[in-house]
């Protein structure tokens, strides 16, 4: 149930700090604690009248926003910056011999498609994947250059 109806002005910026208190705090029990809070005060305010002595009894049966806050889950913890996995090291190192031995564009050009099914998966380290993405296709790009060149002087 959503209210619409508009609350004194003593309710809105209890609300207000309510909302400020609750920052860091699980975001869905945030919400939901909000929308209860909100909903209980406009029964009241139907109940009783919307009046300033009326707003000042919800916010007396409330409590204050600190308390609320201080019973609130925390927000998880945002995931720190994924650990570089054995595979994608691996992924630019092989990169990097492919772009040494450009003569062997098999070795880049495996090692492109990689790094372009790992990025996708969004798994590992997404800076060691496009690293090795750049390397490989500049490896690649190389290696077809060479054979070009090397192609054309044939004839």
């Amino acid at each position: 149930m959503t209210t619409t109806e508009p609350m004194p002005a003593l309710l809105e910026a209890y609300f207000a700090d309510l909302d400020r208190a609750l920052i860091g705090t699980d975001p869905r029990e945030h919400a939901e604690t909000v929308q209860a809070m909100r909903e209980d005060a406009a029964e009241m305010l139907n109940r009783y009248g919307a009046s300033e002595e009326t707003a000042e009894r919800v916010i007396a049966d409330f409590g204050p926003v600190e308390q609320i806050a201080a019973a609130a889950t925390p927000a998880p913890a945002a995931p720190s910056d994924p650990a570089r996995s054995w595979a994608d090291i691996w992924l630019l190192v092989g990169s990097i011999i492919g772009l040494v031995y450009f003569l062997f564009p098999l070795i880049s050009v495996a090692m492109l498609i990689w790094a372009i099914v790992r990025l996708r998966r969004h798994v590992g380290s997404r800076a060691l994947q496009k690293g090795a993405l750049w390397v490989s296709g500049l490896a690649v790009f190389c290696a077809a250059f060479f054979f070009i060149v090397r192609f054309s002087s044939f004839w």
